[in-house]
């Protein structure tokens, strides 16, 4: 007690643990972007894996064409960019080969004189659109599984 009756308290606070989770925020945000980038760019090889084996190849017998072989198409998926919008970002999955948008979405047959006259229809594939959807249903699991990951690895614990 103090001369004057009143009770005097204190504390002491160690800041060393806090000033380590800070320097480890700071790793942990910097690091971030290149985290999220391999994310992306993971699960886009993960549709690609998936979209290879449903992308047809042609055969002699498909095509008309005596000894023809075919998988350009199959061979051609790759991923490009990474586009970022706002608050949108995203990763380009791309196929130059210049019938893949016919064989994803379908396309009309054109016939007589000329290839003129619409005779028929032929059915897309939906190869990307199919395993694109997939992905995409696993995606926030994993999205949250590695980003645990991250952060322990950064010296974060978030439960």
């Amino acid at each position: 007690m103090s001369a004057d009756g009143m009770t005097e308290m204190g504390f002491s606070f160690d800041y060393s643990d806090v000033e380590k989770f800070t320097d480890n925020l700071k790793i942990t945000e910097r690091d971030f972007d290149r985290f999220f980038r391999e994310f992306l760019t993971e699960m886009a090889e993960r549709v690609i894996a998936k979209t290879k084996p449903r992308t047809p190849v042609g055969t002699p017998e498909s095509t008309g064409i005596a000894n023809y072989v075919g998988g350009t198409l199959r061979r051609s998926w790759e991923i490009g960019r990474i586009i970022v919008e706002g608050k949108d970002i995203g990763i380009e999955i791309l196929n130059p080969t210049e019938y893949a948008t016919d064989v994803e979405y379908g396309h009309r047959i054109m016939g007589g004189v000329g290839h003129s006259v619409e005779v028929g229809w032929k059915d897309g594939r939906f190869m990307l659109t199919i395993s694109m959807n997939e992905i995409q249903a696993q995606m926030p699991a994993r999205y949250e599984s590695e980003f645990k990951k991250f952060c322990e690895s950064g010296g974060l614990n978030v439960n």
